[in-house]
């Protein structure tokens, strides 16, 4: 047993790479079920290893459809496990968790807002999961007995899987989608300006973007605390910044931006500055500009066959100015005119043309623009004249059409009552990381659905938890 504790977190990750080598879903069912074993050997490997999941979980699934809600069950397994713990104990302090109560609110109330507007169970259910299954980590690091040593492993075995994570983006974007993907992704029917930028194993720019963006925040802490390895962790944030900016996330990147110059006014801290000004600066030269250069290179060659050449690539001096001309063009006349045709002011006027009708609590879960809109039909779209693909990437509207004023009141109380908590927990650098996560995923819904991003709220969540932890011991 000893053995197991020690070497659970390598064992852990062979349980995720194993039914991808070998992908029949019953591999991917019992290393599911092994994996939920270590509930009981090391809870905080178990953790750890939904870091490396949720960040490339729609590529586990592709490969092995048994590895589909792994996730899912291990919170849900590591919940139900410390609930039990406290509960025989006796020494659950709810009182902590006061400031959590809007959000549950927010989801009571799209949850009765959707059985009025006659939504099915199972759309209800479904989204609900998608709201809350990494909801539940904040409750499950704000009870486990952590150390300060704990995040440091949690963060060197994330630095070391997003590195992973880069090059594998950086391949897939050298060879054109064509070289370490599964084949239904090399077919996605693309266009040209979305299939020049790294999907990754998210399989989605922006989502990857975020993480990326999480992550070069993170590695600023491991880069201060490693002085041994201070030069490796630099190299590693030279490889994050390069591949970020080949996602051409624009959101990702205006909310990443303000969120660190915020962190950096607050504390502060010129060697953040300085740190992430030298990140950008040699990624832009050594990995963007170098990776354009070999990618239109392999474009040319008789590498890529000459129909993914005609359809799907881009001139390499189109390539060259296309970082810039992502941010130049977001106002034109053109890009706004096609927002307002079917983008995302589309996406705004008809939200609000349907809030008007449902002011107070909103037509509910799983009716607007949501995950569970995209696997079940909506009762509302054919009576709005909305197609049936439709995905809001604005987390505001989408909570004023479903939740109406009342679930955009309880959000704004858990965002009010979270920041509270955040500053008067005495975590110093910590806290102040936390407060600019928080801003960066308040910009970011601007532009993506980000409550429904798992790598996002995996990181988010985890980091309110470890804000609750009184004994961790976090110097600045």
């Amino acid at each position: 047993m000893k053995l197991l504790e020690k070497h659970a977190l390598p064992i852990l990750v062979l349980c995720l790479l194993v039914p991808t080598a070998v992908p029949h879903p019953i591999i991917g069912y019992v290393a599911t079920a092994l994996m939920l074993v270590f509930i009981g050997i090391n809870k905080k490997s178990l953790v750890c290893i939904l870091f490396i999941y949720f960040p490339a979980r729609p590529l586990f699934m592709e490969l092995n459809g048994g590895l589909t809600y792994s996730g899912d069950l291990i919170i849900l397994a590591l919940f139900i496990s410390l609930l039990m713990e406290r509960f025989k104990n006796n020494d659950w302090s709810f009182s902590k968790y006061h400031f959590t109560i809007p959000f549950w609110l927010f989801c009571l109330v799209g949850a009765l807002a959707a059985l009025v507007t006659d939504v099915g169970f199972l759309p209800i259910l479904f989204e609900l999961r998608a709201l809350l299954i990494t909801f539940l980590l904040l409750y499950i690091i704000g009870e486990l007995n952590l150390e300060r040593k704990d995040i440091f492993h949690f963060l060197k075995a994330t630095l070391v899987f997003t590195i992973i994570l880069c090059l594998h983006g950086l391949v897939e974007k050298i060879f054109s989608r064509t070289i370490l993907l599964p084949h239904a992704w090399e077919m996605w029917n693309l266009s040209s300006a979305n299939r020049m930028r790294i999907y990754g194993a998210a399989a989605n720019p922006n989502v990857f973007a975020t993480y990326l963006s999480i992550q070069l925040f993170l590695s600023f802490f491991l880069f201060r605390s490693l002085k041994k390895y201070n030069t490796l962790v630099f190299l590693a944030s030279i490889l994050f910044s390069g591949t970020l900016l080949l996602t051409y996330s624009r959101g990702t990147m205006i909310a990443f931006g303000l969120a660190a110059l915020v962190f950096v006014l607050w504390t502060r801290n010129k060697a953040f500055l300085i740190y992430g000004l030298g990140a950008f600066g040699l990624g832009l030269l050594l990995i963007y500009y170098p990776v354009l250069f070999a990618s239109s290179k392999v474009e040319l060659s008789a590498a890529v066959p000459m129909d993914n050449l005609v359809i799907g690539s881009t001139p390499a001096s189109d390539h060259d100015q296309a970082l810039s001309s992502r941010f130049s063009e977001m106002f034109s006349d053109k890009i706004l005119h096609q927002s307002t045709e079917w983008g995302r002011l589309y996406v705004v006027f008809k939200g609000i043309e349907i809030f008007m009708d449902h002011p107070i609590i909103g037509t509910g879960l799983a009716t607007f623009g949501d995950s569970a809109t995209l696997a079940y039909p909506s009762p509302l779209y054919e009576k709005y004249q909305v197609g049936e693909r439709m995905y809001t990437d604005n987390q505001y509207i989408q909570i004023l059409v479903q939740t109406g004023v009342l679930g955009f009141l309880a959000i704004l109380a858990f965002i009010i009552s979270a920041t509270r908590k955040i500053l008067r927990s005495g975590k110093g650098t910590f806290a102040v990381f936390t407060a600019c996560l928080l801003l960066e995923g308040l910009l970011a819904g601007l532009f993506y659905n980000i409550l429904e991003d798992k790598t996002f709220t995996v990181f988010f969540y985890s980091c309110l938890g470890f804000i609750l932890q009184k004994d961790i011991i976090l110097k600045d």
